[in-house]
């Protein structure tokens, strides 16, 4: 329930890189409780960290980095919190934030399943060589051997690494197609049993028909898929990210792909996707890896789109604008980020 502020308590929030999708919702939760929200189209960042000046609470949602020197500042304008309207926050210095005793919240639930859908979604188009009958028809070839014979996916094994929130809905979507799901997690979650069966990291690459990756950013993820990684994967393997793109390393992605050790890859990030990603430009202005890469006719790659619904970004807005007056007031959200 969302209790409406009485006067005295109104709270002034900003709103950075507010997309128009956003404002809708963030329209019928200030007349639900009253505070005032002020939105901008811009991240937080060194540049416009002045603009929280005077405000009671901030939130976010961006993928480029909130650098050291915005803590201090947020600090001096007193304050207190950062709201993230998103799952992953390695956005975030958390201990530069700590230091200021700022607080930290992310929407790690507002809809695991638009992410996992996506992902499944993207997972059919592989396995049935959807972009090259696609290609082959835009050039009048109706042939079924434009495109390949398909798989079905109740013959997959599929490894899911990071069986949280969005690794459990998918899992749960594939268990009920009749795929058969290991889970890599270092979390062991009872419930998950009916439908993960759950294993180390090396054997579920020398099982896996599919590789789907839901983990978050950190230091024991980043670059986790690199030479060494590849090295232990099943010929004809397909590989899936749509978590971060720093996960996987491009250069052996590529190389993968060009010997066929990957019977193709469905990516909705890259590393470099700040360069590109919700942006319109000349396709020849892209980076030249993801020019090579999207040649390839088992290569799909989205725009960072697959949270993109409207129960997602419905939940993102009314979370986090929850969370940034419930810790604004020292109460208790379970989206806090915590030391």
């Amino acid at each position: 329930l969302i209790a409406s502020a009485p006067l005295e308590d109104i709270m002034k929030i900003l709103m950075y890189n507010t997309v128009s999708d956003e404002m809708p919702y963030v329209e019928k939760w200030t007349e639900k409780t009253g505070h005032e929200v002020v939105t901008i189209d811009q991240p937080l960042n060194e540049t416009t960290v002045d603009r929280a000046k005077g405000f009671d609470a901030i939130t976010t949602q961006q993928t480029t980095a909130i650098n050291v020197p915005v803590y201090a500042q947020l600090a001096q304008f007193n304050i207190k919190q950062i709201a993230i309207r998103q799952v992953g926050y390695d956005v975030l210095d958390l201990p530069e934030a700590f230091a200021h005793n700022i607080r930290l919240s992310n929407v790690a639930a507002y809809s695991p399943r638009a992410i996992a859908e996506y992902t499944l979604t993207q997972l059919f188009n592989l396995i049935r060589h959807n972009k090259k009958f696609d290609r082959a028809m835009n050039t009048g070839d109706y042939t079924w051997a434009a495109g390949g014979q398909a798989r079905e996916i109740h013959d997959l094994t599929v490894a899911v690494i990071g069986v949280g929130r969005i690794g459990t809905a998918l899992a749960e979507m594939l268990h009920a197609l009749g795929a058969t799901v290991l889970g890599v997690d270092p979390i062991y979650r009872a419930q998950n049993e009916p439908f993960v069966t759950y294993t180390t990291l090396d054997d579920a690459l020398s099982r896996a028909d599919v590789i789907s990756f839901h983990t978050p950013l950190n230091d024991e993820t980043r670059y986790m898929a690199d030479e060494n990684f590849f090295a232990k994967i099943q010929p004809g393997t397909i590989m899936l990210n749509f978590a971060r793109g720093e996960i996987v390393d491009m250069v052996e992605l590529e190389k993968a792909l060009e010997s066929k050790l990957l019977a193709g890859a469905a990516f909705d990030v890259t590393p470099n996707e700040n360069d590109f990603m919700n942006q319109k430009q000349d396709i020849t202005a892209l980076p030249a890896d993801v020019k090579r890469l999207i040649e390839y006719d088992n290569f799909l790659l989205s725009p960072h789109i697959a949270f993109y619904t409207n129960t997602a970004i419905k939940n993102m807005v009314e979370m986090a604008l929850n969370d940034a007056v419930t810790m604004v007031n020292g109460g208790v959200t379970e989206n806090e980020i915590l030391r």
